[in-house]
């Protein structure tokens, strides 16, 4: 691929994927009210808790849609399609035996009739998750083909729609099994609508068979199963942080940290929209042997995220206390020395994620893994000196700080070694 059809794409890619999450945010704050006031307190928060329950499906999957990127970009730079169209059948070979597992366990309980309203509801997300494993397959391949615009774009009529059916219904029922539905629903008709898209533009992509024969499903299988453990290595450093507040430091402190991953994890959900086209463009410049734009692109890549993570420190950490009063209708004692840590936090992740990106591209990810994990016991020996000092802030400086020592280093001391060897083999 020509290095400017590989940058239109990957401008093109970020840009709807931006939109669609600014579309988000605000179909969330138009909806999040209104729903509040049609459920009440009680229903509000069952729908909320089964609706996150979506969030679970790149975890669902065992990495197999993470595999997925890698290898369908890396077998279409070699120009080897047969390959590529066996790793799609192999996911979806894969993702619909676990569909149907998820499926039958649930068919298992319906049937005892154990569960109340509450619990149906419940069932109701799983079953949901389940269906849109094999179809969530589709975006993962947009991404690979380097035409993520397309599933950003999909995204985007699944949060119009879905915001759209969920006012509507407010008109109608107060029955929290019709919202979940909804919200399912609409994730599965996108799902759908955006792969019967990707077949029918590159019929090519069509897969010969299915199931897929255990070669293609065992090499999904295993580096999906390592991209699995690299999200949970990466992912336990902060996902216990509010957990570990409340033991540590009390119900308070906890309802602060709250609020602080809330402002981390949507800042990384827009660094993802920015920067996620770039994994399968490095896969393709490095299976083309253009090294040269790889290396240029990591370094301006990781310059323009930070630049732009800065620009939105600067608002944070200047007015970030009063809007956080303003949209909390509360003052949880959020000072300066507490947003100060969010930025910092969110700078670090701004650092590492480009650099993270490429040694997806070129499965580096045991090598990632071992980094993580190597993080960890230093970021939990950190948070708890710290928060004894610190309070919450020094919680999320302990994340902060063990990736910049350990995970920052390592990742640029890889990528200096795999530049430096033009004639190295690829990761396989």
């Amino acid at each position: 691929m020509q290095r400017s059809s590989r940058n239109r794409k990957a401008v093109a890619s970020s840009a709807i994927g931006v939109i669609q999450r600014i579309m988000q945010v605000a179909c969330t704050l138009i909806l999040m009210p209104v729903l509040l006031r049609a459920l009440g307190t009680v229903g509000f928060g069952v729908w909320g808790a089964a609706a996150s329950l979506a969030w679970l499906a790149p975890l669902a999957d065992f990495g197999s849609g993470s595999a997925l990127v890698t290898l369908v970009a890396r077998e279409i730079a070699l120009r080897r399609v047969h390959e590529a169209r066996r790793e799609i059948g192999a996911a979806l070979t894969l993702s619909g035996a676990l569909a149907l597992i998820f499926l039958l366990l649930i068919g298992s309980v319906w049937g005892a009739r154990a569960w109340g309203i509450t619990g149906t509801v419940y069932l109701i997300a799983v079953a949901g998750l389940a269906v849109n494993l094999p179809l969530n397959s589709a975006n993962n391949i947009w991404m690979a083909l380097q035409e993520g615009y397309f599933a950003s774009a999909w995204e985007l009529v699944q949060t119009i729609a879905t915001t759209g059916s969920l006012l509507t219904a407010t008109l109608y029922t107060r029955d929290v099994r019709v919202y979940v539905l909804l919200v399912y629903g609409g994730v599965a008709a996108s799902n759908l609508g955006s792969l019967a898209h990707l077949l029918l533009r590159h019929p090519e992509l069509r897969p010969e068979r299915l199931p897929e024969h255990q070669a293609a499903m065992r090499d999904l299988a295993g580096n999906g199963v390592m991209f699995f453990l690299m999200g949970m290595a990466g992912g336990i450093n902060y996902m216990l942080d509010t957990v570990l507040t409340m033991q540590l430091l009390g119900a308070e402190a906890a309802a602060q940290m709250t609020v602080a991953m809330r402002i981390c994890i949507s800042a990384v959900t827009m660094m993802v929209a920015i920067s996620q086209p770039l994994w399968p463009a490095f896969t393709d410049a490095a299976h083309t042997a253009d090294r040269a734009w790889v290396i240029h692109k990591l370094k301006w890549g990781t310059v323009l995220l930070v630049t732009i993570t800065c620009a939105g420190c600067v608002v944070l950490v200047g007015w970030g206390g009063p809007l956080l009063r303003l949209w909390m209708q509360a003052d949880l004692g959020i000072g300066r020395g507490l947003l100060i840590a969010i930025a910092f936090w969110v700078l670090v992740q701004a650092l590492i994620r480009v650099p993270h990106l490429l040694m997806n591209g070129l499965l580096m990810v045991k090598y990632q893994t071992v980094a993580f994990t190597l993080a960890l016991p230093m970021a939990f020996v950190l948070k708890f000196a710290l928060a004894r000092e610190l309070g919450t802030v020094g919680i999320l400086w302990g994340t902060s700080l063990s990736l910049l020592i350990i995970f920052f280093p390592a990742a640029a001391w890889r990528i200096r070694q795999w530049a430096k060897h033009a004639t190295e083999e690829l990761p396989a």
